[in-house]
């Protein structure tokens, strides 16, 4: 998988850190509010850095430290009397974000990326690059619990070239919980809108004590139903974590969960021999959280997490006191995408201004995907699609992928072609889900939408959507 690359693909890179300080604590005010409230996170007032690399807030429960010498990502994270669990093996490792998008390969100012990082395109990483430089770090602000740090990433294929984007960090400390949103803002020259690609939200590497995977995979999330612990060995897989988070714990039990709320697809495994080994070690865990997002060049891209310090049983205590994704599909293109995606085609742009206007020419591997979630199939008897189709297709597909499905498959059980009025106007589709066993009976974890036969002039063919809900708009 391209996630791991800088484990497989960059020869070591060893660090040298400064020492360790913490700057004196500022008052702040406020929690972090959640992406799309509407509301800016509060910043603490400003505190001049410490002249090291790294500085640490803590409470009673963990110690956390960011470097402001890598771009502000956490390079220390610790139970209170414990261990640094963050490896450092080089600068791809750390807890940071790291995004993806197109060309691939990427190349800019002259510089190409090696061929072992060619697949990596455009991919700003907030630490530093393969070539041993370093992010910098252009904002940074604390007080005793809270972290506000701003950075100019780099592109990790290429040698000290900085992205054309700017990555915004808070992170808070509540009892045995990291609570971090992050928020990237592009502005690319290049105006291309490239296909969707798996984003690193956050990518987590932990040192080599921490090589015990578990999660909950099952049909019956939320219910304390066994987890599941695979072997994933020198080599990382995506999974389904039906109860949006994945832990990584040592023999002892204990270790770090990561839950992202709505988000079940989380990229895992481990790299290297498992036991001994320290932050600057080669051997690493390593947990992802890896949703889909199409970049596009002027873009505002969000997401939280929250790290949770201690048992497995610590861990999914935190995640059943959360509020419960949502039961059934509910999408409104008001003012984005809802995280859609897209395979082979376009749309106009940003901003979504009421509906999403996609090209639906037809292509035979043209389709719109959902953002992954887990409803049941009972639950929906219908679906509504309010769109205006310009096209001379009388038929659309409906499909979905069912828990347990390693990708959509186009199976007759797995979708609905239900007739459409190609003159571009707008209409509600009123879809009966009921009809198909293979929705009804099943646990569904992605919708998506296409042509259902090939068209072959492109010219004009469109789908604009203003929403796909359970109930008449």
């Amino acid at each position: 998988m391209y996630f791991c690359s800088r484990c497989v693909a960059v020869a070591a890179v060893w660090l040298t850190l400064a020492g360790c300080s913490q700057s004196t604590p500022a008052t702040y005010v406020g929690p972090i509010p959640s992406p799309g409230s509407g509301a800016n996170p509060p910043i603490p007032p400003q505190v001049t850095p410490a002249p090291v690399s790294r500085v640490f807030i803590e409470n009673k429960k963990i110690r956390l430290g960011i470097d402001l010498k890598m771009g502000g990502a956490i390079v220390y994270l610790a139970e209170t009397g414990g261990e640094n669990i963050v490896n450092n093996h080089d600068f791809g490792r750390q807890i940071q974000s790291s995004l993806y998008s197109g060309p691939i390969p990427y190349s800019v100012n002259g510089k190409n990326p090696p061929n072992s990082l060619r697949t990596l395109g455009w991919n700003p990483v907030q630490a530093g690059d393969a070539a041993n430089y370093t992010s910098r770090v252009i904002e940074y602000k604390q007080d005793s619990t809270h972290f506000y740090v701003k950075t100019i990433p780099l592109i990790w294929p290429l040698a000290n070239e900085p992205a054309e984007c700017v990555m915004e960090h808070w992170i808070e400390l509540k009892d045995n919980v990291v609570q971090v949103r992050s928020r990237s803002v592009l502005s690319r020259r290049d105006t291309t809108q490239y296909l969707a690609r798996p984003q690193e939200n956050p990518a987590v590497y932990l040192n080599a004590p921490y090589s015990r995977i578990v999660l909950y995979e099952g049909d019956q999330p939320f219910t304390n139903s066994a987890p599941t612990e695979p072997r994933i060995d020198n080599t990382a897989e995506v999974r389904t974590a039906t109860e949006n988070w994945v832990a990584m714990l040592n023999g002892k039990g204990r270790g770090v969960g990561l839950f992202q709320a709505g988000r079940p697809r989380y990229n895992v495994g481990f790299f290297g021999i498992p036991g001994t080994g320290g932050e600057f070690s080669d051997p690493t865990g390593y947990l992802s959280g890896t949703a889909f997002a199409l970049l596009d060049h002027n873009a505002i891209y969000e997401f939280e997490y929250s790290l949770v310090l201690g048992t497995l049983t610590d861990i999914r205590q935190f995640v059943y006191a959360q509020p419960r994704p949502a039961a059934i599909p509910d999408f409104r293109f008001t003012r984005d995408r809802q995280q859609w995606y897209y395979d082979n085609t376009t749309d106009a742009g940003l901003p979504i201004q009421g509906e999403l206007n996609v090209r639906f020419d037809g292509h035979k591997e043209l389709q719109l995907f959902s953002p992954m979630g887990f409803w049941r199939g009972r639950d929906v008897p219908k679906l509504y699609i309010q769109a205006a189709f310009r096209t001379p297709a009388q038929t659309a597909r409906l499909g979905w992928r069912r828990h347990g499905d390693q990708a959509p498959l186009p199976t007759p059980d797995r979708y609905i072609d239900f007739p459409i009025i190609g003159d571009g106007q707008y209409r509600t589709y009123e879809i009966d889900l009921n009809q198909s066993a293979g929705w009804r009976d099943n646990a569904i974890i992605q919708l998506f939408l296409g042509p259902t036969v090939p068209i072959a002039e492109r010219t004009g063919r469109s789908v604009r959507i203003r929403s796909i809900t359970t109930t008449p708009p």
